[in-house]
């Protein structure tokens, strides 16, 4: 017995799930019951499910193989419609999933099961805005001054793509390129670890340029901050670069009326992955206020204000204090694409 249980169980020569099933037979044989076999068989990495279940078949039927499956065969899921789809999908990912559905006679659903099948999932396409070789330059010189400089003060606080991932996605396809064509601004809106603003919103109809923006904006709203929201405490002034914002006039207006301030010549154009309105919290808002379609502008902004004011305080410090790693995340990509 001895002999028989050495013979079967120290063969070097095992390989996959075959060889793994003869030693559990060949145990059986020489005696040992069903958890004598599954501690011996345990480095192995077998469940002790799967010994019962072969032991019990081969006490019924004398045999390991598996019992003749019940129900009706596969007919859409075959090994060759898999092969196909996977042929496609790896020549053209961009491919849709209607027109190999109608290529390889399959149902939408069966299609949509074959596509699990492989694990893969539809992905939509990453999108991001055209960044030429000058401005990723100017992305990475400007990352790495503001990581220098500023990183203490703030460390106080669609298409489809079938990929295994997103990651696998952006990059089996590259990102959809968007030029930067900045529209009138609607909406204003100042954020901060001590708190926000309130939405301000642009008159319709009114072209939003520096003067305008000047006034409303800059006299109306930020110039009281530093006695209201701040305090008097010390802060420091950040917008993207749009053309109202850059305008040498509003350059001057901010050197005469705010203490500190990041200038236009210093922030990053073409960069809404780091300002933090734009990469996360525009975002909120939006999924908040337009869940439901709005008849009319009044509505739109009745919405808007009240998502404004239900967006936990936590939430905002959370998204600002991502601005440091963002940061070394652009200085890393080399003023590329990092998201």
């Amino acid at each position: 017995m001895e002999a028989c249980l050495v013979s079967a169980f120290d063969r070097k020569s095992w390989s996959g799930a075959l060889k793994k099933i003869e030693s559990r037979i060949a145990l059986h044989k020489c005696g040992k019951n069903s958890n004598q076999i599954f501690e011996l068989l345990k480095p192995l990495g077998l469940s002790r499910m799967f010994v019962y279940r072969t032991i019990k078949r081969f006490d019924e039927l004398s045999r390991v193989e598996d019992r003749p499956r019940s129900g009706r065969p596969r007919v859409a899921r075959t090994s060759a419609k898999v092969k196909a789809v996977r042929e496609r999908v790896r020549r053209n990912p961009l491919r849709k999933q209607k027109i190999m559905s109608r290529e390889l006679d399959i149902s939408a659903r069966s299609m949509s099961r074959l596509i699990r099948d492989l694990h893969m999932k539809a992905y939509r396409r990453a999108t991001g805005h055209l960044l030429t070789p000058s401005l990723k330059t100017i992305r990475l010189e400007r990352s790495k001054a503001f990581a220098v400089a500023r990183e203490e003060v703030y460390n106080k606080q669609n298409d489809k793509i079938f990929a295994t991932s997103s990651k696998g996605a952006k990059k089996v396809v590259p990102r959809v390129q968007r030029g930067h064509h900045p529209a009138s601004v609607m909406v204003w809106w100042g954020v901060s670890h001590k708190g926000v603003t309130s939405l301000h919103f642009c008159e319709k109809g009114v072209k939003t340029g520096a003067k305008v923006y000047q006034e409303s904006v800059l006299e109306g709203v930020v110039k009281r901050l530093t006695n209201t929201l701040f305090n008097g405490e010390r802060w420091v002034f950040q917008q993207d670069s749009a053309p109202a914002h850059k305008a040498k006039t509003t350059q001057e207006w901010l050197k005469t009326n705010i203490l500190d301030f990041i200038a236009a010549a210093d922030w990053p154009s073409g960069s809404p992955d780091l300002n933090p309105l734009d990469y996360s919290l525009w975002s909120e808002l939006e999924n908040m206020a337009c869940k439901t379609p709005h008849r009319n502008l009044d509505s739109l902004k009745a919405a808007l204000l009240k998502a404004a004011s239900s967006i936990p305080i936590d939430t905002v410090r959370a998204v600002i204090d991502q601005w440091p790693q963002r940061l070394k995340a652009c200085i890393k990509a080399k003023g590329g694409h990092f998201e």
